[in-house]
């Protein structure tokens, strides 16, 4: 009776934990995705920290030239995303106007009317509405409104960023004096593994994101494409997210090309500069940059795409990938849970 209980008792937490873990990741959200957040730039600017450390730069002007750095950063962003996504939401309807046009030419070919699509088409996004989705127009509005409402964040993330940098050099003692100098060693190792691969992954992929946005940017000017500079700050943000970023980065510039110029050849020529930018650098380059640093199995990294963006929405999908190669790499330090370790990676022969 005593080992039925006990595994009832252990059965029970294994369900009850990962249920009260995903409620208080998901109602903490406003918390956690912001130091997150600051924990990644602070992995990002690891290295040019590094760098002034050993030029002998006092730690107080390190943290402020970093800081001053991320602050600017952050306000060129918001700066260039405010000017062209207050243009896009003005200019919406004049695309939705030539959205019908090329919508009759072949609706009078289906010798279907325009009232009874338009009709359908209402109807369509109306259920859309009642499921918690919106029109592609609404959309624009409300994803230009959460990004600036993140961008608020933007202080708190800075906040974060000056007190984890503050605690950055102190930590490995505290941990020593707290746990014990045999303890320490494998806390301190384990902490150092998942700093380099999470710190060369960020760095890597922030340079090769900064190449694919560069080029999707001077691609779509040369072209005319409406909103370059737009369509190449998506392409660098939505490179972060693997699989499907880079795809969902080019519909909206495609699309809006045509409506804007009514061209074929422009809009072919739009699609396949962004099939070439995404087949070179995301097929020969960053396999050859990143190789396999993190040890993620594709369809791990898929699920966590899935799971972390269904949690936390497009801030979840950016942190995704990193967040699982810190788990996987904490879970290969202990011998119960090393074949979950062994699960998540890519080359069982490590």
């Amino acid at each position: 009776m005593t080992n039925r209980t006990s595994h009832l008792l252990d059965l029970t937490c294994m369900v009850v934990f990962p249920i009260a873990l995903v409620f208080i990741l998901q109602h903490m959200s406003f918390i956690l995705i912001p130091f997150l957040f600051a924990l990644l730039f602070c992995y990002a600017i690891g290295l040019p920290m590094d760098y002034l450390q050993k030029r002998h730069v006092p730690m107080i002007i390190r943290i402020l030239l970093t800081v001053l750095v991320l602050a600017v950063i952050f306000y060129g962003l918001e700066r260039i995303l405010q000017k062209n996504l207050s243009s896009l939401v003005q200019s919406w309807p004049q695309f939705e106007e030539k959205f019908w046009i090329y919508a009759n030419m072949i609706l009078s070919r289906l010798e279907i009317p325009e009232e009874e699509a338009r009709e359908t088409l209402k109807a369509f996004f109306s259920n859309l509405s009642k499921e918690g989705l919106k029109p592609i127009g609404s959309m624009v509005q409300y994803l230009s409104g959460s990004f600036f409402s993140f961008m608020g964040n933007a202080v708190w993330v800075i906040l974060f960023v000056i007190f984890i940098l503050s605690e950055r050099a102190a930590l490995a003692r505290k941990i020593v004096k707290g746990f014990g100098p045999e303890k320490a060693i494998d806390i301190l190792d384990t902490m150092r593994r998942i700093n380099k691969s999470v710190q060369q992954y960020l760095g890597l992929k922030t340079l090769i994101s900064l190449l694919t946005g560069v080029l999707v940017a001077i691609s779509l000017s040369l072209l005319q494409a409406p909103f370059p500079f737009l369509w190449g700050l998506l392409a660098f943000l939505l490179n972060f997210i693997p699989n499907i970023g880079s795809i969902v980065a080019g519909i909206p510039p495609i699309l809006l090309t045509l409506f804007d110029s009514g061209s074929i050849t422009k809009t072919l020529l739009v699609t396949v500069a962004f099939v070439v930018i995404q087949t070179v650098v995301g097929n020969f380059v960053e396999p050859r940059v990143l190789g396999k640093g993190l040890d993620l199995s594709p369809l791990v990294v898929l699920l966590s795409l899935l799971f972390w963006g269904w949690l936390w929405g497009i801030p979840g999908m950016l942190l995704s990938v990193p967040l699982t190669a810190a788990l996987k790499i904490s879970l290969e330090q202990f011998d119960n849970t090393k074949p979950i370790a062994i699960i998540l990676g890519d080359n069982p022969k490590k």
